[in-house]
Order: C-alpha cells, then structure tokens, then sequence
C-alpha cells in the first residue's frame, strides 16, 4: 500500500505594507494539519534532534483579482525506501552429459 504523503498547503503575497529593508518582500500563511503536526512531533522525539527538516515549493499563480502571488507547499520528507536486492539468478543446469560416448 502506498503511504499517504503529508502536505500542507497555502499562498504567499507581496507584502504591499513593506515599509523598511528588513521587513520581508512576501508574506502570508500555510495550515498544518493535525496530521502533519502529529508527524513532526514523532520524527522530532525518534530522531533525537533538535528540529525537524521539511520541504517546501512555490509556484507562481495570478489570483482572480489579477494579483500575483506564489502558491505554496510544505511537506515532512520521507525516507526513501531502498529497493530490495534483485535475487541472485540461479544457475542454469548443464544440459551437457559427459556419459555419451562418440
């Protein structure tokens, strides 16, 4: 069975209240779900660290208004799942018989 990936979905915008250099260029929100949070909890305590990885993409989209923004998408990595070793072919039988005389 394929394991559901965990994502979470949201928009970025141009920050149009930007006012000084350190504020930042775009803003907006991302929602995580109990689901992904749950997830982010479990690796957090299995892996013994201090933070947990999490990726993220942004796709350029124009809303109806005709403002763009960037669609975002954060996800918990998984690990990637090593395939299992080919089987080693087995021998084919010698089909010659040494027994005939000629």
């Amino acid at each position: 069975m394929a394991e559901e990936r965990l994502q979470s979905d949201g928009a970025i915008y141009t920050n149009n209240y930007k006012k000084a250099q350190n504020q930042p260029d775009w803003t907006g929100k991302v929602m995580l779900s109990k689901e992904i949070l749950k997830e982010l909890v479990t690796k957090l305590k299995s892996e013994n660290s201090d933070g947990v990885e999490m990726r993220v993409a942004l796709w350029d989209r124009t809303s109806k208004n005709g403002n763009e923004y960037k669609y975002a998408r954060l996800d918990v990595p998984q690990e990637q799942q090593k395939p299992a070793p080919a089987p080693e072919p087995e021998p084919e039988p010698d089909d010659f018989d040494d027994d005939i005389p000629f």
